[in-house]
C-alpha cells in the first residue's frame, strides 16, 4: 500500500513538473501567444463588429435628424428672404411706374390758358370698374367740374364731381361720356363717346366718305360748349383700330383703342383754366 501510495505522489509530481515546464515554455513563446489571442479575438471580433454597426446606425440617425432640423430652419429663413425681395421687388416696381409717369407729365408743356393740378388715382367706381376715377384733388386746389383729366399716355376723361379735396372723373370708356375729337392725319371732326362698358372708345359721326383708316391717330379738338372750361387741343386720345358704317345716321365710326392703360393709372393732370 505504501508503495502504490509513493508510486502516485511521485506520478502527481512528475505531472505537476512537466505542466509547470509547459507553462514556462509556452509563457516565453511568442506564437502560442498569437494563438491564444486569435481565440479570443476570433470569438469576440463578430460581437465588436455587430455592436460597432449598431452604434454607427444610431449615430446617423441622430445626424440625420439633427439634419432635418437644420434643414427646416434654414428653408424658413430662405423663405424669409425671398419674401423680403419679393415685397422690396414690388416696392422697386411701384416706384418705377410712378417715377415713369411723373416723367411724362411734366414733359406735356401748355400753353398760359392753362395750369395743370397733379393727383393721384386713389379709387375706381363704377358698373365698369375703369368708368369713374376717383382722384384726390378738389375744390380747394382748384379742380372744376368739366376740366380734362390726362395721364402720362393721353386723355383719361373730364370731371363730372367736386368736393373739398376729392374728384370723380368720367373717363372715356363710359358710354355718357361725349368730347369733341379730331383724327390727328386727316383733321376730320367727331364726337368721342364709351363703347358700352368695354376697354374701348369710339368716334361717332365721322363723314361717310371718311379718308381716316385704321391706326390712325384720334386727338382733343379745341370744341367746347362751356365757358368755364378751356378744352386743350392735341391730347392723344388712342389710334382706330377699325371703322364701321352706321345705317342709322348714315356716318360711320371709328373703334379706338385708348392711348392710357386703365389698369395702371395712378398719377394724372387736370388741366383748369
Amino acid at each position: 500500500m505504501d508503495f502504490l501510495k509513493n508510486k502516485l505522489l511521485t506520478i502527481i509530481l512528475v505531472l505537476c513538473l512537466v505542466l509547470t515546464i509547459f507553462i514556462g515554455v509556452t509563457a516565453n513563446n511568442k506564437n502560442n501567444e498569437g494563438f491564444f489571442q486569435g481565440v479570443i479575438t476570433s470569438t469576440i471580433a463578430p460581437i465588436q463588429k455587430q455592436i460597432y454597426i449598431a452604434g454607427q446606425r444610431i449615430t446617423n440617425i441622430f445626424s440625420f435628424i439633427k439634419s432635418i432640423s437644420t434643414l427646416r430652419k434654414e428653408n424658413a429663413e430662405l423663405k424669409s428672404q425671398v419674401q423680403d425681395l419679393k415685397n422690396k421687388l414690388v416696392d422697386y416696381q411701384k416706384i418705377k411706374t410712378e417715377n415713369e409717369e411723373m416723367r411724362k407729365l411734366l414733359q406735356f408743356r401748355p400753353d398760359n390758358n392753362f395750369k395743370l393740378i397733379s393727383a393721384n388715382v386713389i379709387g375706381k367706381v363704377g358698373d365698369n370698374w375703369f368708368n369713374v376715377l376717383i382722384i384726390d384733388a378738389g375744390q380747394n386746389d382748384g379742380v372744376k367740374k368739366g376740366c380734362y383729366v390726362r395721364a402720362a399716355d393721353g386723355l383719361v376723361g373730364k370731371v363730372i364731381e367736386v368736393s373739398s379735396n376729392t374728384s370723380k372723373v368720367m373717363t372715356i370708356l363710359d358710354e355718357n361720356i361725349k368730347i369733341p375729337v379730331v383724327i390727328n392725319e386727316t383733321l376730320e371732326e367727331g364726337l368721342l363717346v364709351g363703347n358700352n362698358n368695354s376697354n374701348t372708345c369710339k368716334v361717332s359721326y365721322l363723314p361717310n366718305d371718311t379718308k381716316s383708316t385704321v391706326s390712325n391717330l384720334v386727338i382733343t379738338s379745341n370744341i367746347t360748349n362751356n365757358a368755364d372750361v378751356v378744352v386743350p387741343s392735341g391730347i392723344i386720345v388712342g389710334t382706330i383700330e377699325k371703322i364701321e358704317y352706321e345705317k342709322i345716321n348714315l356716318s360711320k365710326t371709328a373703334y379706338i383703342k385708348p392711348a392710357v392703360n386703365f389698369y395702371k393709372v395712378t398719377k394724372v393732370q387736370v388741366i383748369v383754366k
